[in-house]
């Protein structure tokens, strides 16, 4: 960093604080639950892996709005700035036989976002399937004695 032109300092070590929040900011799990429930049905090996995908559903639930759920600022930032440590432990776990610093801690950063990104989309896969076999009985009352 010492032979790094100043101007290029100057500019880009402030943008990765910020490409960081904007990054947590992209919910790229919604599109790909979106797909797998549109595509689910196609695929066997879907169904083979996880059961009870490609089934069809006896009601579709209503979808939660995205805006609704509403993610605090302080928590958005607090991630984004754990996450170049995160990246880094994760890189040292899986990828030890990896030379460069930098490399290992990218490559663990993409491994903790897809894995976290996983876990979240079968998450909300369990949730839709859940809420969609989910059946509305009548309470019945009982008479007072």
């Amino acid at each position: 960093m010492e032979r790094a032109d100043p101007l290029f300092l100057l500019i880009g070590l402030p943008t990765i604080p910020v490409m960081l929040i904007l990054g947590k900011m992209i919910r790229w799990e919604d599109y790909v639950l979106r797909l797998w429930r549109k595509y689910s049905n196609k695929l066997q090996i879907l169904n083979s892996i996880f059961p009870g995908i490609g089934c069809p559903v006896p009601r579709i639930p209503a979808e939660a709005n995205p805006l609704a759920d509403h993610v605090s600022a302080t928590r958005i930032l607090c991630g984004a700035l754990v996450f170049p440590t995160i990246a880094t432990i994760v890189g040292k776990l899986m990828f030890s036989s990896v030379n460069s610093n930098l490399q290992r801690t990218i490559l663990g950063g993409i491994a903790f976002v897809a894995i976290k990104g996983a876990f979240k989309v079968y998450f909300k896969q369990q949730q839709y399937l859940r809420q969609a076999h989910r059946k509305i009985l009548n309470y019945p009352e009982q008479e007072e004695a």
